[in-house]
């Protein structure tokens, strides 16, 4: 068998894996038209914020040649493919012809660039899966000590942090609506905005840009009521979906703009896959269409297409809870399911409870967690949480995650058993899960 794979990201390494595992004389060639194996976006405030001492640190497991020579897998940089033959069921790169058995597709995404007058290429970043993007800001941030970064998504934020852990004098945060919009509630965000002002960080919102322009070696943000002068601006505004070389093929393309994917995560050609950020993910909760462009989607995703392409569509694809998790100036910040705002634009009838919990191992000097949970009134079911702490939160994010999964009944969640010790993190979900309880009305 003839596997084609575009795109060495996460999505398309681990989906190259499961094939070579499953099937030690197929034919696997991973193509990129970067000049290095991909890199999630996450990772590079690491190293921007020295909290990574260079970027070698990043290039590890299959992000080297050797593992993939190891695997006899070809891996082809610097190819960008340029057609896509259903017919002939080949791809074309550089007049090239390459014959499938089966395609993979793992494009990824590329960054929103915000539509401002005076936008001219200098002094402006973003971040991308090319690990030249974050090298690139960080030759610029050691010449400099003033930035602007305008979105307020979880990279918008890892950045302004990694900046002041950089000892940079001034970072604005310029954010349209709300920080963390797509996994906290207003009133969950307000918590995470007084982290960053007391660290420093200087949050424009709602911020309204109605130009970016360079005045010399600087750049000038103006606002309505000021001007921003910085060294340079960093876009955080989110991605698209890489979706032009399918639509170039004829495959169809969901409402999301993602491509559409079935349960298996065939392509409406079903030779075809789409892994990661360029198909269209669904959520577990009501299975409406959403996009999901994380990492760890991409590897889940990846895996399943991976096996599909061997086994012939043994695995199905149930959806995602939409788990979450970033820290920011100590700060873990971990969600899952939907936000109360989205639950109810979904016509959910969402009841929702925020408890701010004592100390956590006081005598080992814990800290305070801070808990929204989200229900459905009707189900009696968990559909959210937002978690925030100086405490580990993922191991509570991940149990509601599989809660959400499984649509488990609260009365059930709040019975299932914890481990505890007090020399270690002591988990409270239970002191919100009865709040939540009673407020649903439930075991009366």
């Amino acid at each position: 068998m003839k596997v084609c794979i575009i795109g060495a990201g996460d999505g398309g390494s681990t989906a190259a894996i499961q094939i070579r595992r499953l099937d030690n004389e197929a034919q696997i060639d991973i193509f990129s038209k970067r000049a290095s194996l991909g890199c999630p976006p996450c990772e590079m405030p690491l190293v921007i914020g020295r909290a990574v001492a260079s970027w070698d640190e990043l290039v590890r497991g299959f992000r080297q040649d050797l593992f993939w020579e190891k695997r006899n897998v070809a891996v082809h940089l610097n190819t960008g493919v340029t057609d896509i033959d259903r017919g002939e069921k080949c791809i074309i790169t550089d007049g090239r012809k390459h014959s499938y058995d089966k395609l993979i597709l793992a494009l990824g995404a590329t960054p929103v660039m915000p539509v401002f007058s005076g936008l001219d290429g200098k002094n402006e970043f973003s971040l991308s899966t090319d690990m030249a993007d974050g090298v690139a800001l960080d030759d610029a941030i050691d010449s400099c000590s003033e930035a602007a970064v305008v979105g307020g998504g979880f990279i918008g934020l890892e950045i302004a942090a990694a900046l002041k852990a950089r000892g940079y004098d001034k970072v604005y945060l310029l954010v349209r609506r709300e920080i963390l919009r797509s996994y906290l509630d207003e009133d969950m965000a307000e918590k995470v905005k007084d982290v960053l002002t007391q660290n420093g960080i200087e949050m424009v919102l709602p911020a309204r840009i109605e130009k970016i322009a360079t005045k010399g070696t600087r750049k000038c943000v103006t606002l309505p009521d000021r001007d921003l002068a910085v060294d340079f601006v960093f876009f955080a505004a989110g991605a698209k979906p890489d979706v032009g070389l399918a639509q170039k093929a004829g495959l169809q393309i969901g409402e999301t703009g993602a491509i559409l994917v079935n349960e298996y995560l065939q392509t409406s050609d079903p030779n075809i896959y789409a892994v990661g950020d360029c198909m269209e993910n669904w959520n577990i909760i009501t299975g409406s269409k959403r996009r999901h462009q994380l990492a760890t989607s991409a590897i889940r995703t990846g895996y399943i297409a991976g096996r599909n392409t061997v086994l012939g569509n043994s695995i199905i694809y149930e959806g995602t809870a939409m788990p979450f998790v970033t820290k920011v100036f100590g700060h873990q910040v971990g969600a899952v399911g939907f936000t109360e705002r989205e639950a109810r634009d979904s016509g959910l009838a969402a009841v929702s409870v925020v408890v701010d919990t004592p100390r956590l191992r006081a005598r080992f000097d814990g800290r305070p967690a801070h808990y929204k949970l989200i229900a459905d009134a009707e189900t009696k079911t968990l559909i959210g949480a937002q978690i925030i702490s100086e405490e580990i939160v993922t191991g509570t994010v991940d149990k509601l995650a599989i809660a959400i999964a499984l649509k488990m009944p609260i009365i059930k969640l709040v019975q299932i058993d914890s481990c505890y010790s007090p020399h270690v993190q002591e988990d409270q979900i239970a002191v919100p899960l009865h709040r939540l309880i009673d407020k649903l009305g439930l075991g009366r």
